[in-house]
């Protein structure tokens, strides 16, 4: 499935949009990064707002005090400590669209509640279930691109296909056009928070929208589906059968759960791939042992989130005063944590820029760790290799060397704009 040309072409302003939000055109981060971690581990203030990008530290431009850490061990620090870093700013960030319900920005027994009711779902049993739904999907639409020879693989495959795929996880009808509606108010939600605040006016106004209707939408779908009996084996028929404190789950609910997903849940994963791509490409030796080596394509997945991690801060918000490096936090600032730069942290991670499947796995925070690691991690790496697998199959897939090079850019955000390919 790649989606009908002006479809696509929706999908594309959409995420322009989002990526020029979030800094599209700022400098290298990582050179930046590489500096802090060595001069100033501890930034008084957000980097994202000296780069004029919403952070989810202040998304709300409250004005809050705000302190930035770049090393690995500072950021794994304050992501397994729940109870002196808390996570409920979150809230006035994505949150706010969502109706307050937002996994990653509750602490409380909610929280626990929550998780506990969707971890069955992403289970390595579920995984296993949900990677033979979506490898045909795959396999399919690359087939589809498989006789033009040639691609510009963002916006001909790297956007439509995460969005069919996570849709096709959640259990939404097998509707083409809903499918990119779905996917564009998510994407409203995203460039909600803006810097500029005559912007902000507008991007928030749709942002609510965007979410009053995916909300109203996927409630139309849940009691759809509770109405025809249909459980199966997608995550609406899950919560459809779940229960919580011996009780089963009433629409709302389910739909609230399924919502709070919708925003980000394509879009890492196109950024994220899209830039593992990249690297793959502009290393053809590389490219060419894993395509002989299928067993590789799970390091080349995991080797490429941490090398260039798709979302690059994370923030949370010190519950009591604390210390880091002689630089006092007090409790209700926030802490800006660089997860980009901690990915990259070379007292981590050996020649952390390159690009190394053989390197030893470690944790990746870009997915967050302890009670808020990323549920869906699993999913989107499953996704990802599927991908991958695929398009090892198109033979001696290489860079168009006559189309520009593909350059990774952004800052709260990173990927590719564009990733021109040929084959054959």
């Amino acid at each position: 499935m790649t989606g009908k040309p002006s479809e696509v072409s929706e999908i594309s302003r959409d995420f322009a949009e989002v990526s020029s939000v979030y800094g599209t055109d700022t400098e290298d981060p990582h050179a930046v990064y590489r500096e802090a971690r060595k001069h100033e581990p501890i930034m008084v203030g957000d980097i994202l707002a000296k780069w004029n990008v919403p952070s989810q530290a202040d998304y709300s431009n409250l004005g809050r005090q705000v302190f930035t850490l770049f090393r690995y061990d500072d950021v794994l620090q304050v992501l397994r400590d729940p109870k002196t870093f808390t996570s409920t700013l979150l809230q006035e960030g994505l949150g706010q669209f969502l109706g307050g319900f937002l996994l990653t920005g509750m602490d409380d027994a909610t929280h626990k509640v929550a998780r506990k009711l969707l971890a069955p779902a992403f289970s390595p049993k579920a995984i296993a279930g949900w990677k033979a739904l979506l490898t045909p999907v795959v396999a399919d639409a690359v087939a589809k691109l498989a006789p033009r020879g040639k691609a510009e693989l963002m916006e001909d495959l790297l956007l439509p296909l995460p969005v069919r795929l996570i849709y096709e996880i959640i259990g939404f009808p097998k509707d083409e056009a809903k499918t990119q509606e779905f996917a564009a108010r998510g994407m409203r939600i995203l460039v909600g928070p803006q810097r500029d605040p005559e912007k902000a006016k507008a991007s928030m106004a749709a942002a609510f929208a965007a979410a009053q209707e995916l909300y109203d939408d996927t409630l139309d779908v849940v009691r759809q589906r509770r109405a025809e009996g249909s459980v199966g084996e997608d995550l609406i028929g899950y919560l459809l059968r779940a229960e919580a404190d011996g009780e089963m789950l009433d629409d709302a609910h389910i739909t609230e759960l399924i919502r709070q997903m919708l925003p980000a849940a394509a879009e890492t994963t196109t950024r994220s791939f899209g830039s593992m791509l990249v690297a793959l490409l502009e290393r053809p030796a590389l490219l060419e042992r894993i395509r002989d080596d299928r067993s590789l394509v799970a390091k080349a997945v995991n080797e490429g989130m941490r090398w260039e991690t798709a979302s690059q801060f994370l923030a949370r918000q010190a519950a009591v005063d604390v210390e880091f490096h002689g630089v006092k936090v007090p409790a209700g600032a926030a802490l800006s944590l660089c997860s980009g730069s901690a990915n990259r942290d070379e007292t981590v991670f050996e020649n952390p820029d390159e690009f190394d499947i053989d390197r030893p796995q470690k944790v990746n925070v870009g997915f967050g760790a302890g009670v808020h690691m990323c549920l869906g991690m699993p999913v989107a790496k499953t996704e990802m290799e599927a991908m991958l697998n695929a398009l090892l199959d198109l033979p001696n897939l290489r860079l168009d060397p006559d189309q520009p090079p593909p350059m990774i850019v952004g800052a709260q955000l990173r990927g590719p704009r564009a990733l021109h390919v040929v084959w054959g």
